[in-house]
């Protein structure tokens, strides 16, 4: 009977975190930090990419 009644309160709750998924992420402010870190990322992906160029471009001028 106990396993039943967990396996309720999963169901519920699954349901409930799908449903009100939006507002969930509108009271925790996750989306903000999600906003947050693709540009870190983004930053850090230009960062590499110049890095790799200043690179190439050294290995041609020491030729």
């Amino acid at each position: 009977m106990l396993k039943y009644i967990v396996l309720a309160l999963v169901g519920l709750g699954i349901y409930i975190g799908v449903t009100y998924k939006d507002e969930i992420e509108d009271l925790t402010d996750s989306r903000s930090m999600e906003d947050v870190r693709d540009a870190m990322e983004d930053m850090s992906d230009k960062a590499s990419d110049t890095a790799d160029e200043l690179s190439k471009k050294f290995e041609e001028l020491s030729k």
